[in-house]
């Protein structure tokens, strides 16, 4: 558990940004922008991992929400930045070692995000680096969450009693929404709407005259489910699209939805099982308040951990 809060806080930026971006030509800067004990941020390293929240925020914003969007970002980023090297330094003086089998997996698993071994080297050259650069950095950022499973995770402990206690504040909100277990039939538009349009028809004409929606959906179904019978097992509202939702949650157990069209094609929906909301009890959803509760504690405790751990740094902004 540690080690999941740990990738999901500060000291995973520069893997986030590596993932995240898409191409970018990074301007070879290599200005040391702060000093962190025996670590160094350089500009390079700073824009390979703000560059791409930038390109970003510019597609999605513009003026002066923009501007002030940007300077909060780089302000925020600059200081996980610190915290990763602060702690890879204190990792350092612990002696932390990482072995190269779990350092390969790391870079494997985000080299399979690319197409290519090629495609992996070239995204690594547009943003300004090379394996051999990345590699260091992986390792310092798993240095990091080392030390902080360490000092910081290692001595966090939840009690039955505060998940109870949990539990009795928020039951109000522990409560699952209704859901149906749903059945599909999809006749894809492609470029012949029409003739979509009365196969569909043609479907829903033999689920009328009691076909078995099952074996239609096997047989007729240009869905995904087709293979199943059509089972989409059960969903929630929100899940589908609106048209879709719509039809679904008005239906009754047991009986067919009328012909939806969609943007991708046309859809019947049977209805097999309806589980209406209801309020959780506390051994269903004692896994989440553990990890709600867990993570709230991590939060403080690290936050306390780098506070202290700062003051005795020697950080020089240059």
């Amino acid at each position: 558990m540690a080690g999941r809060v740990c990738r999901g806080l500060c000291f995973i930026a520069g893997i986030c940004a590596f993932c995240a971006g898409s191409g970018f030509s990074a301007q070879v800067v290599d200005r040391v922008i702060v000093v962190i004990n025996d670590q160094v941020i350089t500009q390079r390293e700073f824009n390979r991992a703000f560059l791409p929240i930038k390109k970003s925020y510019e597609a999605n914003l513009e003026g002066e929400e923009l501007q002030n969007r940007l300077e909060e970002t780089k302000k925020a980023l600059l200081e996980q930045l610190i915290n990763t090297k602060l702690a890879v330094s204190l990792a350092k003086k612990e002696k932390v070692e990482i072995d190269e089998t779990g350092l390969w997996k790391r870079i494997n698993k985000i080299k399979s995000y690319y197409s290519s071994e090629d495609a992996f080297l070239q995204a690594l050259a547009e943003k300004g680096t090379n394996l051999t650069e990345f590699k260091k950095e992986i390792r310092e950022q798993m240095m990091a969450q080392e030390i902080v499973d360490r000092e910081v995770a290692s001595g966090i402990v939840i009690m039955p009693a505060e998940i109870s206690e949990f539990y009795d504040k928020s039951s109000e909100k522990m409560v699952a929404p209704r859901r149906v277990r749903v059945r599909g039939i999809m006749m894809r538009k492609g470029a012949d709407s029409d003739g979509a349009r009365k196969r569909i028809e043609e479907v829903f004409s033999k689920l009328g005259k009691g076909g078995d929606f099952g074996e239609l959906a096997e047989k007729y179904s240009e869905g995904p489910y087709a293979p199943k019978s059509g089972d989409m097992g059960f969903i929630v509202r929100g899940q589908l699209l609106p048209e879709m939702d719509e039809a679904v949650f008005s239906a009754e157990k047991g009986k067919i939805t009328d012909i939806v069209e969609s943007g991708i094609g046309y859809h019947v929906f049977m209805i097999d099982d309806i589980e209406e909301s209801r309020s959780l009890e506390l051994e269903e959803v004692s896994d989440f308040l553990r990890e709600q509760l867990y993570r709230k504690k991590f939060e403080e405790k690290l936050a306390k951990w780098l506070e202290a751990k700062r003051k005795n740094a020697y950080i020089s902004y240059k």
